[in-house]
């Protein structure tokens, strides 16, 4: 239903102000102030409605003296009568009597009795005007010039002022060129205290609260409502006080906005009744100008009808509908299941109704309220089906944007509490079935307080819109950014992988936010302190995890503020430990504490080196060797892995070139490559580069991919090796076994080797589980035509077994633990003297 046909009674206030007629105009107004209302009915002691006394009947008084409020009666000064209407009138009528009468407030009754009161502001607040609201500026508004008096002239002065020009409220001027303002729910304050003033300037408010007149309609009623104002001052382009922006002035527009509706509204159901009444056929003539869109098909469901309203809605002709099947607004938006329960109903019950999303023919969508009929025929069936509808998607609209103002920041656009509490329930919940882990970083900004008490409120929302569209552009996918109060914010992410992964995203958040910006024309510095609390470990509840991720975030600024703080202390020595190392790790290959270390293979049945894998090593200067297990992860998490990668490539192809010359080396030195070289970093240029410059055949280079990375199918994997192949280097799966291998997929990929895991390897002398892997692993190859080695050989049964299956190259520590490059050297020198 449209609003304007929806009956007052949703709408009215139920609770009536009232007084006797005996009261006095100071009790009268102390009672309107109390219950910040702009109106009091006047009743006798039998429930009747005498008269009502308004904001407006008040300036009416002599304000000379003030006092005399408290002997005169509000009998003598009310209006009268105090106009009534039925329950059950629509909005639209309500609206055309308050104009007719004009009037502002009227009582509603039902069988004599009232219901409540209803005021013009509520039928202009429930008829969804925003849109209208943030389109109309408020230089457009043609209200007059505000009228600006001394603050040395008495009240009285003010009130005549006011009552003669028809105004709602007077700016006041002071010596030191400071504006206020007197309206007049001032006047009745004034009223209700019973005070003697004696000048303008005593009673007034000051400063008055201003807006440029370039602003929009919307804000300057978000403004208003914001600081519980009913009037704004509006400056010129030069500064000056152009005019006062009362409430009244936005609801005459809203007025005017929905009385152009409503008139449009009349004039549609005038012309339907003029036509009926020009012919008897009203059925005919109701289907022609129904406001509802009419279809009428058959039993098949094939259109043979449709009315002007169809056509206005649709954007389809009559002609382009007759014949065809209600498919033709299909937006694809209902699975067909929907279609199926419907047809379902239809024949079962004759009847069916909901929303549905169609399609217009300009192609944009529209929701609308469809209602649908059986007809039977002579024999039973049903011969017709009368579809109904009504285009409800400004309703749907104005639902979704009350929503999203329900559940997110008015300021910031983001979550709020409310919203950001159930995301981090459900978040909670889900976490808790999956197994997973979720973090909640909380995050406050330090000296905010400050910004607002120095550059003002504005400043300050204008800081808080800023930090919030920083956040959403460091926040990771699937996590939500919410402004809690203040300058609280928070950060919730589900499913995360370590704390290092937390650590490395708060950090983010505070290189982000942290830092020089401008506000309001001033540099200001900005810093915030995080507080970091993860679940399970941390809490297994919403409000524990919110309260212990509020401890910590306590516990940073208690540490210096602009840091971050974990609530578990070992969780904050392990992200320390692993930002100190990523830290160090990016310096480490600028100062050279990188090294390449070599890992030989060698022929299972004699021993002779064939190859050699080169693998990375990082000398800290104070830390001493790091584990690879350590740092590897790090770099690839980091990106790091890219440009450490290219050295160890570059650094092994050199020293490998100088060994084949020197005839100390003729295999080949086995490289491994990353996912994220492989996808991201242009590994064929790169390698067809490091060989041209160092020189190096591209036989003697080997490349070791993982088995996950290699069997990646939506990652174009297959034509990068095809492409490295090309180039005549030997490519091979690391890891063989570990992961989930598609043999169909492998027989296409052009690799010329597998490499066993080591976790098969260390027991298949003991374990007949991992001796069959391998041995399968070794068919595999042999059927494929695939090259083989071992990695973990430690044992001589190990070898003899591997020997024994086929398996003709291994590496481990039964030949050779990995080496620095003059070791590996030293231990070639030493081969190539034996095998002379």
């Amino acid at each position: 239903m449209s609003p304007l046909l929806q009956p007052v009674d949703h709408i009215l206030l139920p609770e009536i102000l009232s007084c006797t007629p005996t009261a006095s105009v100071h009790e009268a107004a102390r009672k309107m102030m109390a219950a910040h209302c702009g109106s009091i009915v006047v009743m006798d002691d039998a429930g009747r409605a005498l008269g009502i006394w308004t904001e407006a009947d008040a300036l009416n008084l002599d304000f000379s003296v003030v006092a005399l409020a408290d002997e005169v009666p509000v009998a003598r000064v009310m209006s009268s009568p105090v106009r009534t209407i039925q329950s059950g009138t629509s909005i639209h009528d309500a609206t055309g009597f308050f104009r007719r009468h004009g009037i502002r407030h009227a009582l509603v009754e039902r069988d004599g009795a009232y219901l409540g009161l209803l005021s013009l502001t509520d039928i202009v607040l429930n008829q969804g005007m925003e849109a209208f609201l943030g389109l109309k500026r408020l230089e457009e508004l043609g209200c007059p010039p505000a009228r600006v008096l001394s603050a040395e002239l008495g009240l009285h002065d003010a009130v005549a002022a006011m009552r003669q020009g028809g105004m709602d409220a007077v700016g006041v001027s002071f010596a030191d060129g400071e504006l206020g303002i007197l309206t007049r729910r001032d006047v009745v304050r004034l009223l209700a205290l019973g005070e003697v003033v004696h000048t303008l300037g005593e009673v007034c408010s000051r400063p008055i609260l201003t807006v440029t007149e370039n602003a929009s309609l919307l804000n300057a009623r978000r403004l208003m409502m914001q600081h519980k104002i009913r009037h704004l001052g509006v400056l010129a382009a030069g500064g000056e006080l152009k005019f006062i922006l009362g409430f009244s002035d936005i609801l005459h527009n809203i007025e005017h906005e929905c009385l152009l509706e409503l008139q449009g509204a009349l004039d549609e159901r005038d012309q339907a009744l003029l036509l009926s009444r020009r012919n008897l056929l009203l059925a005919d003539k109701v289907f022609e100008s129904t406001l509802e869109g009419i279809a009428i098909t058959d039993g098949a469901g094939v259109i043979q009808s449709v009315n002007p309203a169809f056509e206005r809605i649709t954007g389809y002709s009559a002609q382009e509908s007759i014949g065809k099947t209600p498919a033709l607004l299909k937006s694809g938006k209902q699975p067909p299941e929907f279609y199926e329960h419907l047809w379902h109903s239809l024949r079962r019950d004759g009847v069916w109704q909901g929303e549905v999303v169609n399609r217009r023919k300009n192609g944009l969508l529209y929701t609308e309220h469809l209602s649908i009929t059986g007809i039977r025929g002579d024999d039973g069936e049903y011969a017709h089906y009368v579809a109904v509808f009504s285009d409800i998607t400004q309703r749907k609209q104005a639902e979704e944007r009350l929503h999203f103002l329900a559940n997110h920041d008015a300021l910031t656009g983001l979550p709020n509490r409310t919203l950001f509490l159930e995301r981090l329930e459900t978040s909670v919940e889900q976490a808790r079935e999956l197994g997973q882990r979720l973090a909640l970083l909380f995050i406050d900004l330090d000296r905010f307080k400050l910004v607002n008490d120095t550059l003002g409120h504005h400043a300050g929302d204008e800081l808080l819109v800023w930090i919030a569209a920083e956040m959403k552009k460091v926040a990771p996918p699937l996590a939500m950014v919410a402004r809690l109060s203040g300058d609280e914010f928070t950060l919730l992410m589900p499913a995360v992988d370590s704390v290092q992964q937390v650590a490395s995203r708060a950090q983010c958040v505070l290189d982000a936010i942290a830092g020089e910006t401008v506000v309001a024309g001033q540099e200001v510095f900005v810093s915030a302190s995080i507080g970091i609390s993860m679940f399970p470990e941390d809490g297994a509840t919403a409000e524990v995890l919110l309260v212990n991720a509020d401890t910590a975030m306590y516990r940073a600024k208690e540490r210096g503020k602009s840091n971050f703080q974990f609530y578990t202390p070992d969780m904050n020595a392990s992200a320390l430990e692993r930002l100190r190392l990523e830290y160090s790790l990016h310096k480490a290959l600028a100062q050279g504490e990188l090294e390449v270390w070599y890992q030989p293979k060698v022929a299972l049945d004699s021993g002779r080196i064939s190859g050699a894998e080169a693998l990375i090593r990082w000398r800290h200067p104070e830390w001493g060797l790091v584990s690879p297990a350590r740092f590897i992860p790090i770099a690839e998490d980091s990106s790091l892995i890219v440009s450490i990668g290219e050295w160890v490539l570059k650094t092994a192809c050199r020293q490998v070139r100088d060994w084949r010359e020197r005839r100390l080396f003729a295999g080949r030195v086995a490289v491994n490559v990353s996912g994220r070289q492989l996808k991201y970093a242009g590994v064929v240029e790169l390698v067809e580069r490091t060989l041209q410059e160092c020189g190096l055949s591209s036989a003697a280079l080997e490349l070791e991919i993982t088995e996950s990375v290699a069997m990646d199918e939506d990652s174009g994997m297959v034509d990068v090796l095809r492409r490295l192949h090309e180039l005549g280097v030997y490519l091979s799966i690391d890891d063989f076994g570990t992961g989930y291998s598609s043999l169909s997929y492998l027989k296409r990929l052009p690799v010329q080797g597998l490499k066993i895991d080591q976790s098969f390897v260390a027991d298949l002398h003991q374990d007949r589980d991992d001796a069959a892997i391998t041995q399968a692993i070794i068919s595999i190859a042999r059927s494929l035509g695939l090259g083989l080695v071992a990695e973990g050989v430690e044992l001589d049964e190990q070898r003899r077994y591997l020997v024994e299956q086929g398996c003709d190259t291994g590496q481990g520590y039964l030949f050779s633990r990995p080496l620095p490059a003059a070791a590996f050297e030293a231990l070639l020198e030493r081969e190539y003297l034996a095998w002379l």
